[in-house]
């Protein structure tokens, strides 16, 4: 009885403190103009009053475990366990509802920001209406200026379809009850990205009807058909997937689709960027730019836009859908296939869903999310009655094979089996784009790579089992891109790679202890190379002729050093414009490449030139950054006077502690964007870091305690006024 009048007046006390603090009167005056501040301040009302009503609701207590004399302590048990339940209902349905007002509430906080916001959406419509309605009436009386009202009124349309999209009343709608925008939104929640399996999708005319797709189909058909190509690819994403630029631009470099011209004036880079633009302004796909950026480089699709892409690409026979949805490798009708992990995860379903992969017809292989990529190609031999490296032999006309991982984050898993099926890439001579990213248990590269002559794209980006490159890929004699940075178990590069005259983008260059292995002097053949980024595990790098080397690189645009080994106890081969040094060899970045065979000591008999004059970085280098740089001093080719085409400077991790001239006083940097980040050695001031980099426009500052009085926010950005 005493718990259970403790309870009760618990209860009570609840309910007095809602009574005392609830306000029953009327919230409104029944003459006030209804305004979305005032019905955003009733639903913050509401969602005050719903909390306290939410958390009168009394808390599950445990189970009595007391037996009484009488016995009743399993009747007592039942109905606590009852009671527990109900209250546990009551309490998520408030839950809910407080969540869905919630919801509510940002939805009109959105709509206020269109209202109010100076750059937003409707005032950009305002401002559209003004400049037609200021050509009419500059016009002369007798004439409308009926072109210049139709260019303006095209950027009106722009505007409204961006309100239209961004209109929060219409998306979460269109997202939750329309059953073609449910069948084509990928749940992203967990390994199983996969869609509902609902009616097809002819049979939805409401949609097929509706102004978004009608107007976005017009749009469609005005592309050219580079366009038209380059925006279908993105259907095959999952729904408002963030891409990566990087990402649909080896893809598009993979199927020619923005090859330079022959004057060099552009580079795929800027026709991609040209691409991307267009496609951002005709409203298809929209930037994502993120804290710590100055240049968006990631791109999403609304769930809405992206139903109707995926419309526009199955009519155009860009890919095919099986019935339920999923993209498949069906290329019968289509000559590009894509790997999708079914919903049950079983090859046999798989195959139900797609047995007639035409390996002759198919010109690109897209994995979407299969971490199993080999045996999907053995169970297909299998049908044919082929071992999987004739199997995977016939697929001659193929341009993209993107085999390894797309995304971003590091969870999605893929591996193969054996390396076998790999052997098979010799009748691939047509293959310009070749993707291993992140794939494991690829301990090495078969030679017959040797016979990718068209070859543009090698992305080994993350291949940890990776032991060597083959010899064999001196013959890739087209290669413009070779990505192998955190391929940790590599300890030396190929001379082969030397030969490479086409090369502008090598990532993760290991300087290696082995006599065979290519050194920066090797590269200096390499009149193309703009981006260049080196792993080391010795402490005296750049040596004299390492920066000889580099400075004859003369087209390098943005170089990327990363020392991952302190473990040398003698400064052999220091240059002498190091200041100061000691023997601390603890880890100073999780993010450096870390190679598990030790580096050999360096030679005591280097001979150092004093000539600082030498000692420089490539004259264009526009973008520099270092990782857990081994030195406290600055060398004496990290100065402004040396570095004036310098813009970027990042630098990670390490003993580095000032940026200080040690030349000229009078030299500044010209760098406009700085980034420093875990220097627990650093001790520069604000006042300092003006004067130094006058031309400044952007700081980001992380774990850098004695770097003092900057004005960074939170997140330790200082963006220039």
């Amino acid at each position: 009885m005493a718990e259970e009048e403790d309870g009760i007046t618990s209860l009570s006390q609840q309910k007095l403190a809602m009574s005392s603090s609830v306000d029953l009167s009327p919230r409104t005056n029944s003459n006030e103009i209804l305004t979305i501040e005032n019905i955003i301040a009733s639903l913050s009302t509401l969602l005050a009053r719903l909390s306290e009503a939410k958390n009168s609701v009394p808390q599950c207590s445990s189970s009595n475990n007391t037996t009484g004399k009488s016995g009743s302590s399993n009747l007592n048990n039942n109905n606590s366990h009852s009671l527990n339940d109900e209250y546990l209902s009551t309490y998520r349905q408030f839950d809910k509802l407080h969540r869905d007002l919630n919801q509510i509430k940002e939805d009109f906080q959105k709509l206020n920001k269109f209202e109010h916001d100076a750059g937003g959406p409707i005032k950009k419509l305002e401002c559209s209406l003004d400049d037609i309605f200021k050509v009419v009436l500059e016009a002369p009386n007798d004439l409308y200026p009926v072109k210049q009202v139709q260019a303006k009124l095209s950027a009106l349309k722009k505007d409204s379809m961006k309100l239209k999209l961004n209109c929060p009343s219409l998306l979460p709608k269109m997202s939750t009850r329309n059953s073609v925008v449910r069948r084509f939104s990928w749940s992203r929640n967990g390994s199983n990205s996969v869609v509902d399996e609902l009616p097809s999708l002819r049979m939805n005319h409401k949609f097929l009807c509706s102004s978004i797709f009608t107007e976005y189909q017009k749009v469609f058909e005005n592309l050219n058909t580079r366009l038209k190509v380059c925006l279908l690819s993105f259907a095959v994403l999952p729904d408002d997937v963030i891409v990566k630029k990087r990402l649909m631009i080896d893809w598009w470099v993979g199927e020619s689709l923005v090859d330079p011209p022959t004057n060099g004036k552009k580079t795929a880079e800027d026709i991609a960027h040209e691409i991307l633009k267009e496609l951002e302004v005709k409203g298809f796909i929209e930037p994502v730019k993120e804290r710590r950026k100055l240049v968006a480089n990631r791109f999403k699709m609304q769930p809405l836009v992206h139903c109707v892409v995926i419309m526009l690409a199955q009519d155009a026979g860009f890919f095919d859908y099986h019935f339920n949805g999923i993209p498949t490798v069906n290329s019968s009708r289509c000559n590009r296939a894509f790997l999708m992990k079914d919903k049950d995860g079983t090859l046999e379903q798989v195959l139900r869903n797609s047995p007639n992969l035409d390996q002759e017809k198919v010109q690109t292989i897209f994995n979407v999310n299969e971490p199993l990529p080999d045996l999907r190609f053995e169970w297909f031999a299998k049908m044919k009655n082929v071992n999987i490296v004739e199997w995977f032999s016939r697929m001659k006309n193929v341009n993209v094979l993107y085999l390894g991982r797309w995304q971003s984050s590091g969870q999605h898993h893929i591996e193969v089996q054996s390396t076998e099926f790999l052997k098979g890439l010799k009748s691939m001579k047509r293959l310009r784009h070749l993707s291993l990213q992140g794939i494991s248990r690829i301990d090495k590269l078969p030679d017959s790579i040797r016979k990718l002559t068209n070859l543009s794209i090698l992305d080994l980006k993350a291949c940890h089992n990776l032991e060597a490159l083959p010899d064999g890929i001196a013959s890739l004699k087209k290669l413009l891109h070779l990505d192998i940075s955190e391929c940790y178990l590599l300890d030396g590069m190929p001379k082969g790679l030397a030969s490479l005259s086409e090369l502008q983008v090598l990532k993760g260059f290991v300087i290696g202890n082995l006599k065979r292995s290519c050194t920066l002097e090797d590269l200096i053949g390499l009149k193309k190379l703009n981006k260049l980024t080196i792993n080391t595990s010795s402490k005296a790098f750049p040596v004299e002729k390492d920066l000889i080397a580099l400075r004859k690189l003369e087209a390098l645009q943005k170089l990327a050093i990363a020392w991952s080994d302190y473990s040398m106890n003698q400064e052999n081969g220091v240059l002498n414009s190091v200041s100061t040094m000691n023997s601390d060899d603890r880890r100073q970045d999780s993010g450096a490449a870390k190679p598990t065979r030790a580096p050999s000591r360096l030679s005591s008999k280097l001979v150092i030139r004093r000539d600082p004059e030498t000692l420089e970085l490539p004259t264009k280098l526009e973008k520099l950054e270092l990782q857990c740089f081994p030195h406290t001093g600055t060398p004496s080719w990290l100065i402004p006077g040396k570095l004036r085409s310098l813009k970027k400077l990042y630098i990670r991790g390490g003993k580095l502690n000032n940026l200080r001239q040690i030349q000229d006083g009078n030299d500044k940097w010209t760098v406009e964007i700085l980034r420093l980040k875990y220097l627990d050695e650093f001790n520069m001031d604000w006042n300092e870091l003006q004067t130094s980099f006058p031309k400044l426009i952007f700081l980001e500052t992380v774990g850098c305690d004695n770097l003092s009085s900057c004005p960074c926010d939170e997140f330790g950005v200082w963006p220039k006024p």
